[in-house]
C-alpha cells in the first residue's frame, strides 16, 4: 500500500518518498484524493473526491515505482536513521550550539508548535546515542514538567520506536558537563567517619604557626586546636578600627577581625589548657585594664559631688568577657567599642544560658543579641528600670570548647537560627604525652604579637587587584559549595558565611605579618596573603567543618532515615526502590511520608546510591535505580545489616512467643 502511494506521488508530482510504513495503522482508513477545508464547520477537512487507498485498483500500476530497492532496504535495516537527515536535518552533524538552539526554539514556540523543534532535538540526540536520562536532563529546563515531563518521554519513546534505536544500544561520548553519558559513581560510605586534616605548615602567620607547634609538643595537645585558639585571641586583640573594604567599589561591606571558634573533642583532648595557653597574653591585657579602671573609679568616687557633675566617669574598657548575662555584657560593651573576646571554657553552658536560664525572657532575645555580636555594628537597649543603653559597636569574638554529645543535643533541640553555623568547628584529637623542656622563645614573641595587635590604630584595608580577582573566584566557589545545603542544611548555611570569614582571616593574616611599626600596617592586602588564607580556609577549616557536620551532627539532614533506607537496600539486595518499599522497612522507614521519602531518595541520589528514573506507566510513581556499586563496595555492611535485622525479628518473636507462666 505504501509502495503504491509513493509510486503514484512520485510519478504524478515528481516527489520523492512521502510516506513510510510506520505512518499507517490497520485500524484506520486512509484516502487517496483531494480534501476541501470547511471553515464554517469548525475547520474540518472533508473528502471531496477519492477513495480508500487499499481499494484503489488504479494505484497498483505505481507499486513498482514506489517500492524500495534492495540497496535501500539493506541501508534502512543497517541504519534506522538513513532518511532522518532528509526529513529532520543532519543526525550527527548538529553542534551543541545547534542543539541548544532547538531547545530554545521549542520554548519560544507557542502552543503545540514546540513539539517540532523538540522532536528534532530528541531525534538528533537519540541518533548520537544519548540515554533517556541524558535527553530528559537536557530537556528539563525547557519543558513544563521538568525531568519527569510525560510529553518528553512520549517523544523519546516515539523516536526510539520509529527508528528502532533502543536505549541499550550504547552512548557516544558527550561532554560530561552537559547531558552526557552516564559515568560510574562511587557511592559515599554513609556509616564512615571523615578524619579532619592535621595543621598544615607554611600557611599560618609565622609566629602563630611556631607557637602552635611548640606548645603542642610541650602540652601533648593537638596543634590544630592551639593554632585556632591563637587566631581567635588575635581576632579579639585587633581593634575594630582596623577594617577591610571587601569589594573595590562597595563601601558598605566592611569586615573586621572577628572569629567564633569551637574546639570539639573528648574531655581527654585538653581543650581547656589549649585555650588557656592561647588566651594568656590577652588575659594579662584585660587584667591591666581592670586594674586601671578600678584605680580610676576609686579616684572618681572620692571626688566631691560638684566635681563629678563636671567630668565623665571612667570607662570600663575590657578585652575579655567570660561567664556573664547579656545585661552585664551590654554594660561592658558600651565602653569597649573596639570589641573583645568572649572566653567560654564550656560552650554548653553558653548555649544553656540562652535556652534554659533566660528567667522568663525567652531564649530568642539572648540568641538575637549574640547573632548581632557576630555581625558587629550599633546596638541599643531600652528597658524600664535600666533606662537606655547604647552600644557603639556590638562586636565579640568567641573561643570555647565542647564535647560531641552536648553539641549534638544542642543542634537537635535549639532553634535553627544560624547561631551554630557561625562557629568554626575544630575537631580536636586526643591528647598525647608532652615534653618537659625549657620555654621556647616563641612564647615571648607570641605575647608581644598580641600586645602589638591590641595597640593597632585606625586603618582601612583593601585588596590589591590580583587579590580582589582571587576573592571573586572564591565567592563563586562558595556559591557552588552552598549546594550542600540540599544534603545538609546546617553545613550549607555554614559555608554561606565563608565570604565574610575569608575577609576576616585576611585581616588577621595581614595584621600579624605586616606591622611596620608601633600601631601601623600597610593599607593593601597582597594576593600572596589572600591565597594563603584561601588555602587555609578550604584545605583546613572546610574539612574540619565537614568532619563536624557529618560525623557529629550526622551526614545528612535526615541521617537516621537515610542510613535506614540504605541498610534496607543492602540487606535485601535491591536493584530499585520506590515509596512502596518504605512501608516494608523498619519503624524509621514506615513513618516517612511520601514527601519525606522523596527527600531521602534525593539525598541518597546525591550520595551516589540511587539514580532517578521515571516509570514507563503514565501516572506511576518515580522509580529509583540502585547503583550496583553499593552492593560491591558495602558487601560486608550488607551482612551486618542482615544479621542485625534478623536478630531484631528473632528478639521480637521470642518475646511474643514466650507466653506468661500461670
Amino acid at each position: 500500500m505504501v509502495a503504491r502511494l509513493n509510486g503514484a506521488l512520485k510519478t504524478k508530482l515528481g516527489a520523492e518518498t512521502i510516506a513510510a510504513s510506520e505512518s499507517f495503522k490497520l485500524s484506520q482508513a486512509y484516502f487517496y484524493g483531494w480534501v476541501m477545508n470547511q471553515p464554517d464547520r469548525d475547520h474540518r477537512a472533508e473528502v471531496s473526491t477519492g477513495g480508500f487507498i487499499d481499494l484503489r485498483d488504479d494505484l497498483a500500476q505505481f507499486e513498482v515505482v514506489g517500492a524500495k530497492t534492495a540497496d535501500q532496504t539493506s541501508a534502512d535495516e543497517s541504519e534506522p536513521f538513513a532518511n532522518f537527515s532528509d526529513r529532520y536535518g543532519s543526525k550527527r552533524g548538529k553542534s551543541e550550539e545547534e542543539l541548544l538552539a532547538l531547545l530554545k526554539q521549542s520554548r519560544a514556540t507557542p502552543g503545540k508548535g514546540w513539539r517540532e523543534p523538540m522532536l528534532l532535538f530528541i531525534g538528533s540526540t537519540v541518533g548520537k546515542g544519548w540515554s533517556d536520562l541524558q535527553i530528559k536532563l537536557a530537556c528539563a529546563p525547557y519543558s513544563d514538567g521538568g525531568i519527569d515531563d510525560r510529553d518528553i518521554q512520549e517523544l523519546i519513546d516515539y523516536t526510539r520506536k520509529k527508528f528502532h534505536k533502543s536505549e541499550a544500544d550504547g552512548a557516544e561520548d558527550v561532554d560530561a558537563t552537559s547531558a552526557g553519558p552516564k559515568v560510574a559513581v562511587d557511592p559515599v560510605d554513609l556509616w564512615g567517619k571523615f578524619d579532619p586534616p592535621t595543621l598544615p605548615r607554611g600557611l599560618l602567620p609565622d609566629v602563630i604557626e611556631r607557637f602552635a607547634h611548640d606548645q603542642g609538643l610541650d602540652m601533648g595537645a593537638d596543634m590544630s586546636g592551639i593554632a585556632m585558639s591563637a587566631l581567635a585571641v588575635s581576632a579579639g586583640a585587633i581593634p575594630d578600627s582596623v577594617r577591610l573594604q571587601v569589594k573595590r567599589h562597595n563601601t558598605g561591606w566592611m569586615e573586621v577581625a572577628r572569629l567564633w571558634v569551637a574546639l570539639v573533642g573528648a574531655p581527654s583532648s585538653k581543650k581547656s589548657p589549649i585555650m588557656a595557653a592561647a588566651a594568656r597574653p590577652l588575659r594579662k591585657i584585660d587584667a591591666d585594664q581592670a586594674r586601671d579602671y578600678a584605680d580610676q573609679r576609686a579616684v572618681y568616687d572620692k571626688l566631691p559631688k560638684e566635681e563629678k557633675l563636671k567630668i565623665n566617669p571612667p570607662k570600663q574598657v575590657r578585652s575579655i568577657l567570660q561567664d556573664t548575662t547579656i545585661e552585664a555584657a551590654q554594660d561592658v560593651l558600651k565602653d569597649s567599642p573596639d570589641g573583645l573576646l568572649c572566653y567560654q571554657d564550656e560552650l554548653s553552658g553558653w548555649f544553656g544560658s540562652m535556652d534554659k536560664y533566660s528567667a522568663g525572657r525567652g531564649s530568642a532575645k539572648d540568641r538575637a543579641f549574640w547573632l548581632e555580636a557576630f555581625n558587629g555594628g550599633t546596638y541599643s537597649v531600652q528597658r524600664v528600670g535600666r533606662g537606655s543603653v547604647f552600644i557603639e559597636n556590638l562586636s565579640i569574638s568567641l573561643i570555647g570548647g565542647i564535647q560531641p554529645e552536648p553539641i549534638r543535643q544542642i543542634a537537635d533541640e535549639s532553634v535553627d537560627d544560624g547561631l551554630l553555623q557561625r562557629l568554626l568547628p575544630i575537631m580536636v584529637s586526643p591528647a598525647k604525652a608532652g615534653r618537659d623542656e625549657a620555654a621556647s622563645p616563641v612564647l615571648a614573641e607570641y605575647n608581644a604579637l598580641i600586645r602589638d595587635l591590641h595597640c593597632l590604630g585606625n586603618a582601612t584595608l583593601r585588596f590589591d587587584d590580583d587579590a580582589q580577582a582571587y576573592r571573586q573566584e572564591l565567592e563563586l566557589k562558595h556559591l557552588k559549595l552552598q549546594s550542600l545545603e540540599f544534603v545538609h542544611r546546617k553545613l550549607g548555611a555554614h559555608i554561606g558565611k565563608y565570604d565574610g570569614i575569608f575577609a576576616r582571616l585576611c585581616v588577621i593574616w595581614h595584621c600579624t605579618e605586616s606591622m611596620m611599626g608601633f600601631g601601623d600596617i600597610p593599607a593593601v592586602i597582597s594576593e600572596a596573603t589572600a591565597r594563603r588564607v584561601g588555602a587555609f580556609l578550604h584545605g583546613f577549616l572546610l574539612p574540619h567543618a565537614m568532619a563536624f557536620y557529618t560525623t557529629v551532627l550526622g551526614l545528612s539532614n535526615d541521617h537516621d532515615c537515610v542510613t535506614a533506607v540504605a541498610g534496607y537496600i543492602l540487606c535485601h539486595g535491591l536493584t530499585k526502590i520506590t515509596n512502596r518499599d518504605l512501608k516494608r522497612g523498619d519503624r524509621v522507614m514506615r513513618r516517612l511520608s511520601p514527601e519525606a521519602g522523596l527527600a531521602v531518595f534525593e539525598q541518597l541520589e546525591a550520595f551516589g546510591w540511587l539514580e532517578r528514573t521515571p516509570s514507563r506507566l503514565r501516572g506511576a510513581p518515580t522509580h529509583w535505580l540502585v547503583n550496583p556499586a553499593v552492593h560491591q563496595k558495602f558487601s560486608e555492611r550488607a551482612k551486618t545489616e542482615t544479621a542485625r535485622r534478623t536478630e531484631v525479628r528473632q528478639t521480637i518473636a521470642d518475646a511474643v512467643g514466650a507466653g506468661v507462666e500461670p
